[in-house]
């Protein structure tokens, strides 16, 4: 049984792994700031031990935590992003504080997630592992596709519509998105202990997809209804998005970083470690949906 220790909650990646990164031989416990609104927020069953503890404030609970036997800590990038110097600073406050946690228990042993997003602001987060002394892991992961992620969001109140418009650059553009549970899936095999210390490393899906076939494969599991598409212009492409689709501006700004920074990813380096089946997309979109 492997113990661990996971903070960035308030995130999408972070929230649903409090309800599927633990299993029969993963046992996870979870670091939240407030207790009472993350039970309010999540809307699936919480599978993880969770405790509230503020990673920025510390306080009384923080110092009081304990757990024993920990093999190793997982942080998920919490900030929205890490090219904004107030944010950074706030991201390795929470790092710093996290790592001190599990030196406390015992291990030194930290896995940071991040988005291909920040992929070249990365630097300050390796400067405070080698600093701190850690043995550590940065993945570098795609974007993610699963019930409530912002391109599942999104593909929702397209599909509510007849008729499709869209830009055919957005439409045609290619990345490697990732089965949410495969995430969850992929860090339990990881041979954390031993392996990709002190490296960077990318988890991007096994399958090139555009943003229209991701779409259509959802759009099979949601709706019956054949959908009429019309062209538009990068103009009238974001107007419609918003106005006709009732897109707020959040998940808009969102889809636009995704749309800027997605591409594809090598997953060669952790490959030749450890094998992993991805779920086909077309099987997974109608599961997690």
């Amino acid at each position: 049984m492997k113990k661990v220790l996971i903070s960035g909650l308030n995130t999408y990646l972070g929230r649903r792994a409090s309800c599927y990164l633990q299993s029969s031989d993963f046992d996870v416990t979870g670091l939240v700031r407030n207790l009472s609104l993350f039970n309010r927020i999540v809307k699936e069953q919480v599978t993880a031990k969770l405790f509230e503890l503020d990673l920025l404030r510390k306080g009384e609970a923080y110092e009081n935590f304990e757990i024993s036997d920990l093999n190793f800590g997982i942080y998920f990038t919490q900030v929205p992003s890490l090219d904004n110097d107030i944010q950074l600073q706030l991201e390795l406050l929470g790092l710093r504080n996290f790592v001190e946690l599990c030196k406390r228990a015992g291990n030194n042993r930290v896995i940071y997630v991040a988005r291909l997003m920040d992929e070249d602001f990365l630097e300050p987060v390796r400067n405070l592992f080698e600093n701190l002394r850690v043995k550590y892991t940065i993945v570098i992961k795609s974007s993610v596709v699963g019930k409530e992620s912002v391109l599942n969001r999104i593909f929702a109140k397209l599909a509510r519509r007849q008729t499709i418009f869209y830009w055919n650059w957005v439409a045609s553009l290619k990345f490697r998105p990732l089965p949410l549970l495969d995430v969850y899936r992929w860090l339990r095999e990881m041979p954390w202990e031993n392996n990709f210390i002190s490296e960077v490393i990318y988890l991007g899906g096994n399958e090139e997809m555009t943003f229209r076939g991701l779409f259509y494969h959802f759009l099979n599991c949601s709706s019956e209804r054949p959908k009429k598409e019309i062209g538009v212009n990068k103009f009238f492409a974001k107007l419609l998005l918003t106005r006709l689709n009732d897109i707020n501006k959040e998940d808009i700004d969102e889809f636009r970083r995704v749309l800027y920074y997605e591409k594809n990813v090598d997953n060669t380096t952790w490959q030749k470690i450890q094998a992993f089946e991805f779920t086909p997309l077309k099987t997974y979109v109608c599961l997690d949906t």
